[in-house]
């Protein structure tokens, strides 16, 4: 077992020993003393075996291994884009008088566009290994070239949540039985009742954005799926937050909304929440699974009608 203590590495090689080149590696750290880091990341208060989380946003590292991240692109023209948002403005209503009247407007904006590169996606795992309870990377790296920089991002997940990490070969590994794994990235919200719109801005209170102009859209935007009557409503936790999944069983489809990543709606070709519950968020914004991706502008309100109603 090799322990790095830092707050960052930047080469394997300076800190791994070439006695595990070629080995496929676990990276772990005990649970006990690591309780309050650990919920922190998005587990709960007893983690269990088998829990399973994509670790929250907590700095550069989480953030990319949650979200990817965005390479601007200064070497290419700038590109249009649109930003929605309220506006509040006076109108001739005839005989001398004006209306107060608000409205959805498209902003437009240039910006050099980006290159996305996408995210790694590590899942962090509880699991028991001789009676001690650890918390694991829940896939396995091979230490050799091809796999240097996933590698360097896991370790770096760990001394960014933790301050530290174990690294284990193969023969020590404290891991799960792949069956007993329990994601827990999603919050349901009461199931069997119906939300008011009152009870669902309140439930996405934290997530919903925090800009006079922007918030009052999002809130529409949400208003305005709730109306059709989802059978299911599940907010993103941990790596999942500004994430909301709407569940439509009788239209057979699901709508995953995201407020802060992607600025989009994604139509989801399945409804079986057991399903989508258990689902990496690669794996749910893949290309074999969502059917449409909605853009958010004010066409968007359009758009989503014609798809629901």
């Amino acid at each position: 077992m090799i322990s790095v203590n830092k707050k960052r590495i930047r080469s394997l090689d300076s800190n791994l020993p070439a006695s595990l080149k070629g080995k496929k590696l676990v990276l772990a750290v005990q649970l006990d003393g690591e309780i309050k880091k650990a919920q922190r990341a998005g587990f709960g208060d007893s983690p269990k075996d088998g829990d399973t989380i994509l670790p929250k946003p907590l700095g550069p590292v989480t953030r990319f291994n949650a979200n990817g991240k965005d390479k601007i692109r200064r070497d290419l023209p700038k590109e249009k884009l649109y930003r929605t948002q309220e506006w509040t403005h006076e109108e001739w209503a005839g005989r001398g008088e004006t209306v107060t009247v608000t409205s959805l407007v498209d902003i437009p904006y240039y910006r050099y566009p980006r290159e996305h590169i996408p995210a790694t996606g590590f899942e962090l795992t509880i699991a028991t290994k001789a009676s001690a309870k650890f918390i694991t990377l829940s896939s396995k790296l091979i230490y050799d070239a091809a796999n240097s920089e996933e590698l360097t991002v896991a370790i770096n997940l760990f001394l960014e949540i933790f301050g530290h990490v174990e690294i284990y070969d193969e023969a020590l590994e404290p891991m799960p039985n792949p069956e007993q794994l329990r994601r827990l990235n999603w919050h349901v919200l009461p199931p069997g009742k119906k939300l008011t719109r009152e009870e669902l801005i309140k439930a996405l209170d934290e997530i919903l954005s925090k800009s006079k102009r922007i918030r009052p859209v999002e809130i529409l935007r949400q208003d305005r799926i709730h109306g059709f009557g989802p059978n299911l409503i599940a907010v993103g936790t941990a790596g999942f937050t500004g994430y909301i999944v709407y569940i439509f069983n009788d239209k057979g489809i699901a709508v995953l909304e995201s407020l802060r990543y992607g600025n989009a709606s994604y139509v989801l070709d399945s409804t079986r929440w057991e399903d989508l519950s258990k689902m990496t968020k690669q794996e749910l914004l893949s290309k074999e699974l969502v059917k449409k991706r909605e853009i958010h502008t004010k066409n968007w309100f359009a758009r989503i009608k014609e798809l629901l109603a």
